[in-house]
């Protein structure tokens, strides 16, 4: 069936997010915008049009936990029986809201804004940012989650965010892409570095990631950017993207998206089982900001 985009404002400088709405054999709803009453309206207005009421959405796919994608999940659920589905990377932030929001602004205290040499003003006024993306979404209840295997491949693709995942179906073509290429990508939101040192060491200071990264560039990596992406392109048709409208709307295999379950897939692609393997997950939650 054909996926249908509805444009959410944001109030934001890129000014609108992309949710797709899949009516077909049941309504799954990919992405939810960010928490208020505009964009709930515009969401609602966009459901209607398809013959669609929040209460009828009975799965809501989460590309990556940033605020603009997952703000009305919480909203959505209490009105519907809707599950949220979110890759295990992104699980934390949707469970453990306050751990992992105090644990963001720590690192940010403690290591990423000291070596940058801020004025103490300028550093008060990104914490204060940060807070005030932390209320841009609502906890979800508990138990609504659930991960497992998938006639998609699930592919994390870190950058825009440490968390993020998209969705590909290799017989059809099709790439659900997120925030992976945007107009002024990748906008990265820092994250603490992984525990496990991917996908950046545990433990580097920023000055030391910083020079990574130029030492990538003395290795022409635009040159290799600008060749893998060529590669991504031939192999996928135009991917619906997660800002701004898309060049065109996208045919998927009907009935896919709705087998879509999710699990941890460590940061390479894996075609996952198609048995479900979902497990319900305790406590309420959030998402980060971006």
């Amino acid at each position: 069936m054909e996926p249908i985009r509805i444009e959410l404002p944001i109030g934001w400088s890129m000014g609108s997010v992309n949710a797709y709405l899949f009516t077909e054999p049941e309504i799954v709803l990919v992405d939810a915008g960010v928490k208020s009453d505009a964009c709930w309206d515009m969401l609602a207005d966009g459901l209607a049009a398809q013959g669609v009421a929040p209460r009828d959405i009975s799965r809501i796919v989460v590309t990556h936990p940033h605020v603009d994608h997952f703000g009305l999940a919480a909203r959505l659920v209490a009105e519907s029986d809707a599950t949220v589905w979110v890759c295990e990377l992104g699980a934390p932030w949707l469970v453990d809201t306050a751990r992992m929001w105090t644990e963001r602004l720590d690192y940010y205290r403690r290591d990423l804004l000291p070596p940058l040499g801020l004025t103490p003003q300028t550093n008060d006024m990104i914490l204060w940012s940060v807070r005030e993306l932390a209320a841009s979404a609502d906890p979800v209840p508990d138990g609504v989650l659930q991960m497992g295997g998938a006639a998609w491949q699930s592919i994390h693709t870190p950058g825009h965010a440490s968390t993020q995942t998209v969705f590909h179906q290799p017989e059809t073509r099709r790439l659900l892409s997120a925030d992976m290429l945007l107009a002024v990508a990748p906008a990265p939101v820092i994250d603490q570095p992984a525990p496990d040192g991917r996908p950046a060491r545990a433990g580097r200071p920023p000055r030391a990631v910083a020079a990574a990264f130029h030492a990538l560039a003395r290795r022409r990596c635009r040159a290799r950017h600008r060749h893998r992406l060529s590669r991504t392109r031939a192999a996928v048709r135009r991917p619906p993207c997660g800002h701004r409208p898309p060049a065109r709307a996208h045919r998927r295999a009907q009935g896919a998206m709705p087998r879509l379950y999710l699990r941890r897939t460590g940061y390479h692609s894996r075609t996952v089982d198609a048995a479900r393997l979902s497990r319900p997950v305790a406590g309420g939650g959030g998402c980060p900001g971006g």
